[in-house]
């Protein structure tokens, strides 16, 4: 959508996020029909080692009734998350693989996994191996982060590579007046799946997409859907 109308100069980048969050349709950045959609969201994510301005997330069930939601602060741990994220769910894994994996003390990885058995995340077998609890089962969910900026597009691009770890699409968005001057790094954009929406109140332009892919990191994932059921 465009306009002829002068945009909106924004006097800071929460005016500006805050506008899009309030203005923009999700049709912009998703595919998931509106109807089958059980949308949150949260501001100023740590799901990564950089912080998400704002992630939007949709899932095939109603978040306030995921089973998981018991399990949210654990789920946010790091150390919860990567112990997870090593667990299958019939084959199961020893202490040892997991010490070697993770790189935690035996005390500390015990007690973190009679937590997660005691809401039910993990089954302990009677020689001290692990599998993750045949009742608890991730919801399909699609995780959509976002970078806003005014001008340092520079900037954007570098924080918003950091939200592949936990998110299926990331996109910077800027204000139509400053988008132009990202051209010199649409194919770094490409190459990172990191897609470019130029946004007024007067509607947005997806610039360059971001296909839905699985996000890198298994464990940054479910600390992801920690914060988003918490």
């Amino acid at each position: 959508m465009t306009s002829s109308k002068t945009p909106t100069q924004y006097r800071s980048e929460q005016e500006f996020a805050n506008s899009f969050i309030r203005n923009c349709p999700p049709s912009v950045w998703t595919r998931v029909p509106a109807a089958d959609k059980h949308v949150t969201f949260a501001v100023e994510s740590t799901c990564s080692d950089g912080r998400a301005d704002w992630v939007w997330a949709s899932s095939d069930s109603c978040w306030e009734a995921l089973p998981m939601r018991d399990a949210s602060n654990l789920l946010q741990n790091p150390t919860c998350s990567r112990i997870l994220s090593n667990l299958k769910r019939i084959e199961a894994t020893c202490e040892s693989v997991l010490l070697d994996r993770i790189g935690i003390s035996k005390a500390t990885l015990r007690r973190f996994m009679n937590q997660l058995s005691d809401v039910g995340l993990v089954a302990i077998k009677n020689d001290r191996t692990y599998v993750l609890d045949a009742k608890w089962k991730l919801p399909k969910v699609e995780i959509v982060a976002f970078e806003f900026k005014l001008s340092d597009w520079k900037r954007a691009f570098y924080q918003a590579t950091r939200y592949r770890t936990f998110a299926h699409r990331v996109y910077v968005v800027m204000p139509s007046y400053h988008v132009g001057r990202t051209t010199p790094l649409h194919d770094s954009f490409r190459t990172q799946n990191i897609g470019l929406i130029s946004y007024e109140e007067s509607g947005a332009v997806k610039l360059l997409p971001s296909l839905k892919r699985n996000p890198r990191s298994a464990s940054s994932f479910l600390q992801a859907i920690g914060m988003l059921t918490s």
